[in-house]
């Protein structure tokens, strides 16, 4: 009868003692690290970029003797437009 009484009374005092330790709190360790990150920055006047070149969609009529004209035109001035900002982005690259 004993042996009963004092069974769970061991189990009782080891649970306790479990609960008693306290864990050791984790090491929070405070440093600062420098990471060089590559930032855009504008090398380019925003009023020098050239504009988009007027869309030939309306003046198409789906005749290709007749739709050859305005989009040569267009691929003429698309070029254009093109060629002014690779001139400008180049001087960003030196």
């Amino acid at each position: 009868m004993r042996r009963l009484t004092l069974a769970p009374l061991g189990m009782t005092a080891f649970a306790l003692i479990g609960c008693a330790a306290k864990p050791t709190p984790p090491v929070i360790e405070a440093r600062i690290e420098r990471v060089e990150m590559p930032v855009g920055v504008a090398c380019v006047d925003p009023k020098d970029v050239p504009a988009e070149p007027l869309r030939v969609g309306g003046q198409l009529n789906g005749d290709a003797a007749h739709d050859i004209g305005p989009i040569a035109a267009s691929n003429l001035r698309l070029r254009a437009a093109f060629d002014a900002a690779v001139a400008l982005l180049q001087e960003c690259t030196k």
